[in-house]
């Protein structure tokens, strides 16, 4: 009989268990992608199994530890990772070289990596799987090697665009623009003199809709289909645009989950069954706001992703299973997913990291100018435009008045720019962070005893402790944290 989610649980919390990590990792070798096996303890899978019949040799040297991070920020990308993996490279005798130096010539970058979790009696059917990652290189620091492993926003360090411009154009090798979003005073790429035929995205779009030179309005005939739009005649000033961007399968994208979507199962090597549905559809209904990026030059598919969820104050981390999934830190709301006792607490080992304190005036930039222009502008553009053209974003701000009152250093960051288009939403979003960072917040750490493979990223737990406000218990955010799977403690990172 197969091992119940709860039987699973209940056996991690055990003592005196033995625990087996089976590692799956796929290498380029010999001109052909193998997979090899590979355990803590000597492992054979069942006829039964997927794969079936399968040694796991037993040269993995321990199980590493797994971390994941928000970051300094509380918001972007999620880091994440399980460190290494040591690996025996025993030599046959003294002089020889090791078992597995051969390894160090195969290909394991970026190929796939699974870990799982279970009792060493079981069948493979029963272990669970606790990452679905990639390796990102392999290395030799000792006679032993050393698999570096990641999880998949690894596989998002790629290139956002590759195709080019091409023809005979001065611009032939200028890389074709992406448009995402709705997008302010761009700069097309010119891809043929003769016919003035600018493009403003490499595919079909929404709609363009305006075209100016030097700041002023020109005429000019849109081809929507491939991004495109020609000129009457050849200018002399330059050329810049609104555009309504990318409209694949004939679905304009504006919010930021579906353009991530989009993003991860168009540019990189990603599917869709790498991506948490269900938490991609709730960061649509959470953060709706029109988002708008425009890229003329290389950048990579990660970097845009955390400019993306930055926007809207979010984060985006990959989960245990290898499922990319979208969140926003918020206060704790009071519904809390896994409680945490003073017992579950070691000894002295609640503290706290760091104060942040409150935010005075928060600023955000919205309606980003992707082509600021301070001269060459037409002698007919008025001086409202001339500011506006000139302006990287416009700006909207929230203020918290009295907090310096009780805090002399309360902050007022600088302009954080965003690619938030509308006004009225950027105004609710600084008023959502203003109101969030309006008090004196905390980040705190505890060293607690708990089950490994139970916390993630943005989870609202509640604390129960005698120190710091957690007498009754009170309830915070995870931002962070880091399992030591076989000794049932983990450092946990709190946001209250």
């Amino acid at each position: 009989m197969a091992i119940s989610d709860a039987q699973y649980e209940s056996w991690l919390k055990a003592d005196n268990r033995l625990r087996a990590l089976l590692v799956e990792a796929d290498a380029y070798s010999g001109g052909a992608l193998v997979t090899r096996y590979m355990a803590t303890f000597p492992y054979q899978s069942t006829p039964g199994d997927t794969p079936a019949s399968t040694a796991y040799d037993d040269i993995v040297l321990g199980v590493p530890a797994f971390s994941a991070d928000i970051g300094e920020a509380l918001g972007g990308r999620g880091q994440g990772g399980w460190g290494s993996i040591s690996i025996k490279n025993e030599a046959p005798r003294a002089g020889d070289p090791g078992l597995r130096d051969a390894w160090l010539d195969d290909g394991w970058d970026g190929r796939a990596l699974t870990l799982y979790f279970g009792d060493p009696s079981w069948p493979k059917s029963d272990f669970r799987r606790i990452l679905a990652g990639v390796s990102a290189d392999i290395v030799a620091l000792s006679p032993n090697l050393t698999l570096l492993v990641r999880d998949k926003t690894w596989l998002t360090n790629v290139p956002l665009q590759t195709a080019l411009v091409g023809g005979t154009t001065a611009n032939k090798d200028q890389l074709k623009p992406l448009c995402l979003g709705q997008c302010f005073n761009v700069e097309p790429v010119l891809i043929d003199a003769a016919a003035h035929k600018y493009q403003v995205h490499d595919g079909a779009i929404e709609d363009i809709t305006a075209v100016r030179e030097g700041g002023n309005a020109t005429t000019y005939n849109k081809q929507l289909a491939d991004g495109t739009f020609t000129l009457n005649g050849s200018p002399t000033l330059r050329i810049t645009c609104d555009v309504k961007g990318a409209k694949p399968s004939g679905t304009w994208l504006t919010k930021c989950a579906d353009l991530i979507e989009w993003l991860m199962t168009t540019r990189t090597q990603l599917s869709a069954t790498d991506i948490d549905a269900t938490s991609f559809s709730d960061f649509n209904t959470l953060c709706p706001q029109t988002l708008g990026f425009y890229a003329s030059s290389f950048t990579s598919v990660g970097s845009v992703i955390d400019a993306l969820v930055a926007s809207v104050g979010g984060y985006w981390a990959v989960d245990r299973t290898g499922k990319f999934v979208l969140g926003r830190l918020d206060a704790p709301s009071g519904t809390a997913a896994l409680e945490i006792m003073a017992d579950d607490v070691a000894a002295g080992g609640l503290r706290i990291l760091s104060r942040l304190l409150p935010v005075k005036t928060a600023r955000l930039g919205y309606q980003r100018n992707w082509a600021p222009q301070v001269d060459g502008l037409a002698g007919v553009v008025t001086e409202a435009n001339r500011a506006l053209y000139a302006a990287e974003y416009q700006a909207v701000t929230r203020a918290n008045s009295g907090v310096d009152t009780a805090h002399l250093l309360a902050e007022s960051p600088d302009l954080a720019g965003t690619l938030l288009a509308d006004a009225t939403e950027a105004q609710t979003e600084v008023n959502r962070r203003g109101t969030l960072r309006g008090q004196l917040r905390y980040i705190y750490e505890a060293s607690c005893f708990c089950a490994p493979f139970t916390l993630r990223l943005g989870q609202e737990v509640r604390l129960t402790h005698p120190r710091y406000g957690f007498e009754a218990g009170r309830n915070a955010i995870v931002v962070g944290f880091q399992e030591f799977p076989t000794r049932k403690r983990a450092a946990v990172r709190l946001f209250a």
